[in-house]
């Protein structure tokens, strides 16, 4: 959604991303010098009070793209916050927001 308001900083944005690829994830831990690698997809579930719960850390700006986000003007801070909340709205149970979290765990020997 930001890299919409910014799209220059696109990539910066997206880099966190960047490490969603086993593959790419494994073979970086082989060029730094690990053997032995292994890489695990693992998935949590979690529920989250509330919306605003959810996206108070966002608006201090604590990261790269929390950071991006309290750059932009007051208008289109709301624009991303409604449009994140909506593509958020079917998360929500019971006013909580039920997700689960996908994520690679790597580990090597040095």
């Amino acid at each position: 959604m930001l890299s919409r308001f910014v799209p220059e900083q696109r990539d910066f944005l997206h880099l966190s991303l960047a490490l969603a690829d086993a593959n790419r994830l494994e073979s970086m831990f082989v060029s730094a010098g690990f053997h032995e690698v292994r890489v695990e997809r693992v998935q949590r579930g979690d529920a989250i009070a509330s919306y605003d719960e959810y996206w108070a850390p966002i608006e201090t700006g604590m990261g790269s793209q929390p950071q991006v986000y309290v750059s932009l003007s007051e208008i289109d801070r709301h624009a991303v916050r409604e449009e994140v909340n909506s593509r958020l709205s079917p998360f929500l149970s019971n006013d909580r927001l039920v997700m689960r979290i996908e994520m690679l765990i790597a580990a090597g020997r040095a």
